[in-house]
């Protein structure tokens, strides 16, 4: 995208100091000092001028990068094809800004730009989403009073997943006895199995005939015994940090909400998770939310009667009674992590305060030691 040129530090001064030498010489009388003040105005503008001559430039970007999900710590090259055209006598700079780091910015003179090929490192240091580009070409007259810069592409976007831990820990295996856990409640869903009818096939078990159906059809019926329907467990996170990675009770409730979910899908168990004003039921779903979570503050928040965890951060204003007759169970992290464990065990949660150095594993053994499922 084309813009006007526009004046940098040192084109700031040249133009103040032409304008008060034209000032002070005019009202002193001194012709000198005028026409020196006119050089110095007609040389900025002869800069201008050649700023825009170098805007007709132009700069094809093509970007490759890691995979466009990332965890934390991953590292990665991002490359840049570039093909470019400029006036030689124009001093060029290829600039490519980053979120990657607080105000990243790669450049290269686009005389060094070996064989059209640019690249520079990146590093997922925190969860969260970030971008690169569009890249620019950045040039600038002989006397640098004036820059312009021409944009070309779009932005590509990386998303980095919060980190996870493992919960099948050996202390877990050995000590796991799955009562009143979200685990084994879930998979010992208390209600009798369903039944449906079909047709008998041969090796079924002459026990379960079921013999009015077989009087009415005139054939031989079996009951069918169908395994009972397994709640979803809900998995919420409330809090109000803005910002990914800047927060660390916050960023510690993420992980251990992603590691508890991760969890969860590798024993196939159905998962609902809230987070901000959003549900979602998809495994890739829930993590590509975590980590983007930020002010996750629903305007409404219903806790189903199912096994739940909730992730909570000081900063939510908001305090959910816990569902009546399932496993609820809350880890509270921020300033007042303590008080918010107690309203929360006030309301019905078995709940504990964390901080950012408890080990995820270990915090979250009470709710995750299903023993059936070890």
């Amino acid at each position: 995208m084309k813009s006007l040129p526009r004046p940098t530090r040192r084109g700031l001064l040249v133009l103040v100091a032409g304008a008060l030498l034209v000032v002070v010489g005019a009202a002193s009388g001194f012709t000198d000092v005028v026409r020196a003040g006119i050089f110095v105005l007609v040389l900025a503008l002869l800069a201008f001028l050649i700023a825009v001559a170098a805007r007709t430039g132009r700069v094809d970007v093509t970007r490759h990068g890691p995979p466009e999900r990332l965890s934390v710590g991953d590292e990665g090259q991002i490359t840049l094809g570039v093909k470019a055209r400029r006036a030689g006598w124009i001093e060029t700079t290829l600039e490519e800004p980053h979120t990657f780091t607080r105000h990243g910015v790669a450049r290269w003179p686009l005389s060094q730009v070996q064989g059209g090929r640019a690249a520079y490192d990146v590093t997922a240091r925190h969860r969260g989403s970030f971008t690169s580009g569009p890249a620019r070409l950045v040039a600038s007259d002989p006397f640098g009073l004036f820059e312009t810069s021409l944009e070309q592409g779009r932005a590509s976007t990386w998303l980095v997943r919060a980190h996870t831990v493992s919960l099948e820990t050996p202390q877990t295996v050995a000590q796991g006895d799955g009562d009143d856990t979200v685990i084994s409640a879930h998979a010992t869903h208390a209600g009798r199995p369903g039944a449906s009818i079909r047709e008998y096939v041969q090796g079924d078990d002459l026990r379960t005939v079921h013999w009015p159906a077989t009087a009415h059809r005139g054939e031989l019926m079996v009951r069918q015994f169908d395994p009972p329907a397994q709640p979803r467990i809900h998995v919420v996170v409330l809090g109000n940090v803005p910002r990914p990675g800047t927060n660390e009770p916050w960023e510690w409730l993420i992980s251990a909400a992603a590691s508890a979910c991760t969890e969860l899908e590798n024993h196939n168990l159905a998962t609902l998770a809230t987070v901000g004003e959003r549900e979602y039921d998809n495994h890739d779903d829930i993590l590509d939310a975590l980590a983007r979570a930020g002010e996750s503050l629903p305007d409404r928040l219903t806790i189903e009667e199912s096994p739940t965890l909730l992730f909570l951060h000081t900063s939510a204003d908001h305090f959910p009674p816990a569902p009546h007759h399932s496993p609820a169970f809350a880890w509270v992290g921020g300033a007042s992590a303590e008080h918010g464990a107690n309203e929360l065990t006030r309301l019905g949660w078995d709940a504990v305060a964390i901080s950012p150095y408890d080990s995820i594993a270990e915090s979250l053994y009470p709710a995750m030691s299903g023993g059936d499922l070890r």
